[in-house]
C-alpha cells in the first residue's frame, strides 16, 4: 500500500473550506508540504554545516554546496519563497533582520537554478515600506531577481488545520509558502523579549495572520504548533551578528560572529543556535515542547556538525 500522497492532497485535510476553493487556482507542486526533496530521505536531519567567513555571500554559496548544491532544493522551474526576518525598520549592522548579501544571494542561486519565481515575504512589525527599505533587503533582493511582498497588505493568507496542534489548531498562514515548490527559512539569531529567542521555529510568526494570538494563548506552545505543520526544506540561520539584548527589535548589543548555519530540521538549527547566546537548547520554551512532539531533537554534543572556515 502506497501510504505517499501529494501536497495537493495534504492541503485538502489541512486548508478549511473557502481557503481551499482561493487555493485551487494556484499550481501546487506534487510533494506533500513539510517534507524534504526526495533525494534528502536517507539524510540524518540533526546533520548541521556551520560556516564562519566575513565574505556572506560566500558563505551561502558553500552552505548550499555541503548541502549538495542548490539544485538540490531547487528545480528548473519551481516556485520558490523565502522567509528572511525582514520585520524592523533598523539597518543591517543593529541585527535586527537577516542580513541582505544572505538573502540576495540566496535569491541568485534560486534564479541561477531555473526557478521561475523567487518571492520573498514577511508579515512585518514596523511599517513594511521601511522596514523593507532600511534593513536593506529590498534592494538587495531586487537587483538578484526576487520579489518582496508584504503580508501585511492584500489578501495573503489561508485558513489551515494544524493536526498535532495543542493550543493552537487553526490558523491563517501565508498562501506562498502553502503553494512553494520550495520553502526556505532564514531567520536572524537575536534576543526576544518574550520569547528568549527568536530563530528558526520563532520566524514562522511572520508568515502567520494573527500574532496576537500566540501572545496570549501560550507563545511558546503556539510556536511548537507551528512549526508541526511547517517544516521548511532548508533553514539557513543568520549569525553573522548577533543581538544579545533589548530584542527582536533593538538597538541592542550587537556581537559579530560571521557565523551562518545551514540544516533540514529547524530544533537541530535552532539548538545549536542556542549556545551562541551561553543558553541550552531547553532553556527555551517552544524548542523544549518540539521535542517532546517529535518535531526534532535538541542533543546537540550528538549532532553531526561539520565546521568550515571560509
Amino acid at each position: 500500500m502506497n501510504n505517499k500522497c501529494s501536497r495537493r492532497d495534504f492541503l485538502k485535510y489541512a486548508i478549511s473550506g473557502a481557503s481551499l476553493l482561493a487555493l485551487n487556482s494556484i499550481p501546487l507542486s506534487e510533494k506533500l508540504f513539510g517534507q524534504t526533496k526526495d533525494v534528502f530521505a536517507e539524510i540524518n536531519p540533526h546533520e548541521l554545516y556551520e560556516l564562519e567567513g566575513s565574505d556572506y555571500k560566500k558563505l551561502i554559496r558553500e552552505g548550499f554546496d555541503c548541502c549538495g548544491g542548490i539544485k538540490t532544493f531547487v528545480k528548473p522551474g519551481d516556485y520558490v519563497v523565502l522567509k528572511p526576518n525582514a520585520a524592523w525598520s533598523r539597518k543591517p549592522e543593529e541585527a535586527g533582520n537577516t542580513h541582505p548579501d544572505l538573502v540576495s544571494e540566496t535569491v541568485k542561486l534560486c534564479r541561477d537554478a531555473g526557478a521561475k519565481k523567487v518571492d520573498i515575504i514577511d508579515h512585518t512589525c514596523d511599517n513594511s515600506k521601511s522596514s523593507f527599505k532600511i534593513s536593506g533587503i529590498e534592494e538587495a533582493v531586487k537587483n538578484a531577481g526576487g520579489n518582496m511582498v508584504s503580508l501585511s497588505e492584500g489578501d495573503h493568507f489561508a485558513e489551515v488545520t494544524i493536526p498535532n496542534g495543542k493550543i493552537l489548531k487553526k490558523t491563517l498562514v501565508a498562501k506562498q509558502v502553502l503553494n512553494a515548490d520550495c520553502f526556505i527559512n532564514m531567520p536572524i539569531a537575536k534576543d526576544h523579549g518574550s520569547a528568549t529567542l527568536t530563530l528558526c521555529m520563532k520566524n514562522h510568526m511572520g508568515i502567520v495572520k494573527d500574532r496576537g494570538y500566540f501572545h496570549v494563548n501560550g507563545l511558546h506552545e503556539c510556536i511548537a504548533d507551528i512549526s508541526s505543520f511547517i517544516k521548511p526544506d532548508l533553514n539557513i540561520m543568520d549569525c553573522t551578528r548577533i543581538l544579545l539584548d533589548h530584542g527582536p527589535k533593538g538597538p541592542g548589543r550587537v556581537k559579530t560572529l560571521n557565523k551562518v548555519i545551514f540544516g533540514i530540521n529547524q530544533v537541530a538549527v535552532d539548538s545549536l543556535a542556542t549556545t551562541y547566546f551561553g543558553l541550552k537548547p531547553k532553556d527555551i520554551g517552544y524548542i523544549r515542547i518540539a521535542e517532546t512532539m517529535g518535531i526534532g531533537k535538541t542533543d546537540v554534543e550528538n549532532f553531526k556538525i561539520t565546521q568550515k572556515k571560509i
